[in-house]
C-alpha cells in the first residue's frame, strides 16, 4: 500500500478493504441470531443466561465462515494486505 495517502486516503483505503468484510461478518453473525431470536426458542433468551451467550459463540463462528470468503477475495483483489 502506499506510504503517502494522507488521512483522507487512508481513511478510504481502510473502508474499502474492510467493509465487505464486516458487512459479510455481521449477515452471518445477525443471521443466527435472528433465527435464534425467531424460529428457534418460543421465548427467546436473554443476554444474562448462559443459552445466549453460547447462540452468540456459535454467531461469532458463523460471522467468520460468512466473512472468510470476502477476506480472501479482498486479498486476492490485492485490495487488503495479508494478516
Amino acid at each position: 500500500m502506499n506510504k503517502d495517502l494522507g488521512k483522507t486516503g487512508a481513511l478510504k483505503s481502510a473502508i474499502k478493504a474492510d467493509s465487505a468484510a464486516l458487512i459479510a461478518f455481521e449477515v452471518g453473525m445477525f443471521g443466527w441470531m435472528a433465527i435464534v431470536h425467531f424460529v428457534l426458542f418460543t421465548v427467546p433468551p436473554k443476554p444474562d443466561t448462559a443459552v445466549y451467550w453460547f447462540m452468540m459463540q456459535i454467531a461469532m463462528i458463523l460471522g467468520f465462515l460468512t466473512s472468510y470468503p470476502a477476506n480472501w477475495l479482498l486479498v486476492k483483489k490485492g485490495i487488503k494486505e495479508v494478516m
